[in-house]
């Protein structure tokens, strides 16, 4: 491995190995060590050896010039001055006969509730967008098969752990901590642990269908059994999360992935090829079918119902939609600058008649809609500044998924990107009406399956043009030769020009 490369890898694995293993990022006394990771990965960037394609000025001056590092500097230093313009406390109002609170120290800056939470907002988003901008400027450096490698194996050991916690009914985190009334695993809401496995299952199943679709000289055998080993292991481990949405999401993973490789890969492998397949999901599909019947309780089968057959859609939308109507009608109030981080559940019981606090609680303290929650509490100049970092990349995806299958930029190029796409789906449709962005861990994932969507020369496009089957007789050529067990002296004499 080259230096450079070896200094980048031990750069970013930290960003997204610890945050998994601290609360999913989310508990506040353990999220000190996330700004010293974030400096520690901007270290190995800047010090790194040179090589033949660039050195350290050219590296430091490509980063430079680059627009969305400066968007994310000037993001990060909008939640500085919320922070530097917090400490507001809590007063009553005689003239509004309510209580308030008082003013921040400059009210033309931008300013939050309490020092402590608007702090929580910089170390959420400075691991999320180090790791963004050093794979931006090192994907091409990096082999994604072994950040595939250890990002899946973090995620395996998580998983065990969160099974060893199902089975013995340990109520702290590590058995020790106390975190929340539902743990799950490291994570302190097990909405979050499901998602997290969700995105690492759409990891797992795409590597696995990658690897199984490539030719044979190009198969990697320990990519194959890892993978086979980390898929049904992620996806129960989404299902035993007791999360309506987790459970959900990984079916709909699953199901998406598999049609969608199907239908791609029907009109372009031979017909033999296509039998062997279907036997090849017959078998996936019923391996993990029989895991969740196995290992699941009837709190799961039920909350997989809730999510299904029983789904009250009315009842849902009365329950959640009061919280994106309160957050909305408050980013009105503070169109620019927003009410701080977390100052959401500051100023909600204001926009809400006393006869309905009794809807709000511990859960309905956010707004259970990230997007609408993140403009509320930044503003309009925090949430452009938030989304035009990442808006760029999302909107070459949006062209890359009208592309063909066999070009190299489309989403559909090869498994992979398939089912990381799908992770991807699930994770913004789930946060529309939860709050999976606002856990460190899942943001870094969803960044760094985001980056599974670029062309890369170690995952191509697996695919080719459809071709009519019908239309062509043995002999064939390859692979088709085995099939048909045509031998080369016995095809045509343009066949043989062709090759």
């Amino acid at each position: 491995m080259h230096p450079l490369t070896f200094f980048r890898y031990i750069g970013v694995l930290p960003l997204l190995i610890v945050p998994v293993w601290a609360a999913g990022g989310a508990y506040k006394p353990w999220q000190t060590s996330f700004l010293w990771l974030c400096v520690w990965a901007w270290v190995c960037f800047f010090i790194s050896p040179r090589s033949k394609e660039t050195d350290r000025k050219k590296r430091l001056g490509q980063l430079i010039r680059d627009p969305l590092f400066w968007l994310a500097i000037l993001f990060l230093g909008y939640l500085t001055l919320q922070y530097l313009n917090s400490g507001r406390i809590q007063v009553y109002d005689f003239d509004l006969n309510r209580y308030s609170y008082s003013p921040p120290a400059f009210p033309k800056l931008p300013w939050a509730i309490t020092q402590a939470e608007s702090l929580e907002m910089i170390n959420w988003f400075a691991p999320a967008l180090t790791l963004f901008l050093i794979l931006r400027h090192s994907w091409s450096h990096l082999r994604p098969q072994i950040l595939i490698w250890i990002v899946c194996l973090n995620g395996f050991l998580n998983a065990l752990l969160a099974f060893v916690h199902t089975a013995m009914g340990w109520e702290y985190m590590y058995n020790l901590q106390k975190f929340g009334k539902d743990v799950y695993g490291t994570f302190g809401y097990p909405n979050h642990g499901a998602v997290y496995f969700i995105l690492l299952f759409a990891l797992a199943i795409g590597l696995m269908f990658r690897e199984l679709l490539s030719e044979e000289a190009e198969r990697d055998t320990p990519s194959l059994g890892f993978a086979f080993c980390w898929t049904p292991v992620f996806f129960l481990a989404a299902n035993l999360s007791t999360s309506r949405a987790g459970i959900l999401g990984a079916w709909l993973v699953l199901f998406l992935t598999i049609g969608s490789i199907a239908l791609i890969a029907w009109p372009r492998v031979h017909p033999v090829q296509r039998i062997y397949g279907g036997i090849t999901l017959f078998v996936l599909t019923s391996v993990l079918v029989a895991g969740f019947l196995l290992f699941t309780q009837p709190i799961h089968i039920r909350e997989l119902q809730n999510a299904t057959v029983n789904l009250n859609i009315y009842k849902e939308f009365d329950s959640r939609f009061f919280q994106v109507e309160t957050a909305w009608a408050m980013w009105l109030d503070y169109p620019f600058y927003g009410v701080g981080g977390w100052g959401y559940r500051y100023f909600v019981s204001q926009y809400l008649p006393v006869e309905q606090w009794g809807r709000l609680g511990v859960g309905k303290a956010n707004v259970h809609n990230d997007f609408i929650q993140f403009l509320a509490e930044f503003g309009l100049i925090g949430f452009s500044l938030m989304m035009g970092v990442f808006l760029p990349m999302i909107c070459r995806q949006i062209r890359n998924f009208f592309r063909k299958p066999y070009d190299e930029l489309s989403v559909w190029a090869n498994p992979l990107r398939i089912a990381c796409f799908w992770g991807l789906v699930i994770l913004v449709l789930d946060s529309q009406f939860d709050i999976p962005l606002r856990s460190p861990a899942i943001l870094i994932h969803a960044i760094f399956l985001l980056y599974f969507l670029e062309p890369h020369p170690e995952y191509q496009s697996v695919w080719s043009p459809a071709v009519d089957w019908k239309r062509l007789q043995p002999p064939l050529m390859g692979m088709k030769n085995r099939i048909w067990g045509v031998q080369p002296e016995n095809q045509s004499l343009k066949e043989k020009n062709d090759r």
